[in-house]
């Protein structure tokens, strides 16, 4: 039998929360009768607003010389604001103590999106970012394979410079990130894999953002690759 939960809405962020991507916005909490926290979500009416946020952009690249037999597709990143003045959700967190973690994804994402419909925002999309994927060691092979090759000697990992800058720190780190398109191609094979992939944290959320109607945004986090989502905002555009 599926736990008894509410959905409450709170300013405050919960201490067991990622923290939000941005000051403003709301927390949703997802609680049982008795006050057990479930999970959280944050909702943001538009991104952007207090700092710069960047993301690669995912792009093609064709070569094609049909007399030589040549058709090449190559992914190319592009580093950009791309979701700037969109709504956004983050602080996605689930218990492990959720008997029915799916269920309570769900209903932190319904509630969300049922918000956000009625914002007074001229976002038209809601996106979500997920962190990228690591290997067992706690590694993100994009950090190893691209970012970090752009940072100051001696630079710490992507875990401890996030834990270091907070919040702010995707902001911090596109200032030193290239703007010049950058081929795929030329990543080691490992970075080239973590495009758009979610880490294993995470899957819950992925599966959860696809049945609530996202969709790959062809985005991904400056610091691991991870992939964006994106929802039209309004719920008659989701319906169609």
């Amino acid at each position: 039998m599926k736990p008894t939960f509410h959905i409450v809405q709170t300013t405050v962020a919960p201490p067991e929360a990622p923290p939000a991507h941005e000051p403003g916005g709301w927390w949703l909490r997802a609680q049982t009768p008795d006050g057990r926290l479930l999970g959280t979500l944050h909702g943001l009416p538009e991104q952007g607003r207090s700092r710069a946020r960047c993301s690669f952009h995912f792009g093609r690249v064709v070569h094609s010389a049909p007399e030589l037999g040549l058709y090449q597709v190559q992914t190319t990143l592009q580093l950009g604001h791309d979701a700037t003045g969109e709504a956004e959700l983050s602080g996605l967190f689930l218990s492990a103590a959720a008997e029915a973690p799916e269920a309570v994804a769900d209903a932190l994402l319904q509630a969300a999106l049922a918000r956000l419909a009625d914002a007074d925002t001229p976002a038209s999309w809601v996106i979500a970012e997920l962190p990228g994927w690591r290997d067992t060691a706690g590694c993100s092979p994009f950090w190893d394979g691209l970012v970090r090759h752009f940072l100051p000697p001696g630079s710490l990992d992507a875990a401890d410079a996030a834990q270091r800058h907070g919040p702010a720190f995707s902001s911090h780190l596109g200032e030193m990130l290239p703007r010049e398109l950058i081929h795929a191609a030329f990543l080691s094979p490992a970075a080239q894999q973590a495009l758009g992939r979610c880490a294993d944290s995470h899957t819950t959320w992925l599966a959860a953002l696809q049945r609530a109607g996202f969709a790959d945004w062809r985005h991904g986090r400056i610091e691991d690759g991870g992939p964006l989502l994106a929802a039209p905002r309004r719920a008659g555009e989701r319906r169609r």
